[in-house]
């Protein structure tokens, strides 16, 4: 007499031997065949209904900050406006209720008014924005990492992963004369 194979069927419809069924924990047999997220119809303004949720949390103290996030940030920028000093350029855009794309802008043209608490020096804007750099390879000088990237076939980013790392010995940054 041929034995019947028995089947479980799953909550998205897809049907599971029984043996194999039977070897699963009990959390993972309950969780394929009757998840309880599944029956939840979520509404349109959910995300914007949980992200009202999170930010009065924040702002009640019931969630703690990560300490990446606002000054403590080690990108954030100080600022000095008419209104004060600010820890971040955010917080000034907040102040205005301006975004802060056009708090930049202010920075530019109004530097009497609106200016950074530390400005960078020129050596440090040439470290964070070196702009075209020259790169020594094994086939020459190239004038800027794109042209040795053409030259090899390869994106910038594996070019600069072989400056950093990879084969650092062979390629290598030099200064543009």
């Amino acid at each position: 007499m041929a034995r019947e194979t028995l089947y479980v069927t799953m909550a998205n419809g897809t049907k599971v031997p029984f043996d194999e069924f039977s070897k699963w924990s009990n959390h993972k047999q309950r969780m394929m065949t009757d998840h309880p997220i599944r029956n939840i119809e979520w509404d349109v303004n959910h995300c914007d209904k949980m992200r009202r949720i999170v930010k009065e949390q924040y702002e009640s103290g019931m969630r703690t900050r990560p300490g990446n996030w606002g000054a403590s940030n080690g990108q954030s920028i100080a600022v000095i406006t008419p209104q004060g000093q600010f820890q971040t350029l955010k917080a000034a855009a907040k102040s205005y209720d301006i975004d802060v794309a056009t708090l930049k802008e202010w920075l530019v043209l109004c530097p009497q008014q609106f200016s950074y608490a530390n400005p960078l020096s020129d050596e440090d804007r040439k470290k964070l924005q070196p702009g075209v750099r020259a790169v020594l390879t094994p086939a020459g000088r190239f004038e800027s990492i794109a042209a040795s990237a053409r030259h090899y076939e390869v994106g910038v980013r594996t070019i600069k992963t072989w400056i950093r790392t990879m084969r650092k010995d062979e390629f290598k940054y030099i200064e543009n004369k």
